[in-house]
């Protein structure tokens, strides 16, 4: 079997890489903050039902008819994108809602 050798310098960059890939990963996962004056759930498109199995896009606001699209979504939790500065959301932030029911869960990093 062949030995390699790594400097410590390289060893302490990749350690350094693999822990900042990881913690922006988390990042993006976690809430940040709390919208404002939304509704207590967004509304699927017309004929489109919570299933409990997808997320559905766009979503609209009951109250006004603000359209959100999604951008990601992962275990039952859908990021939408809203227009920049609605619910006090603006730069690289993302809704969260719940996908089985619309309801928000808050902000996340985009």
């Amino acid at each position: 079997m062949k030995k390699v050798k790594i400097s410590i310098s390289a060893f302490l960059l990749l350690t350094v890489l693999s822990c900042v890939s990881s913690r922006s990963s988390d990042s993006q996962n976690q809430i940040i903050g709390q919208p404002i004056d939304t509704p207590e759930a967004f509304l699927p498109p017309d004929g489109v039902e919570f299933d409990g199995n997808s997320c559905k896009s766009p979503m609209t606001d009951p109250q006004d008819g603000t359209r959100i699209i999604m951008v990601t979504a992962q275990g039952g939790y859908g990021n939408y994108r809203v227009p920049d500065g609605k619910y006090g959301i603006s730069g690289r932030k993302l809704l969260r809602l719940d996908c089985s029911n619309g309801k928000v869960i808050g902000i996340v990093r985009d």
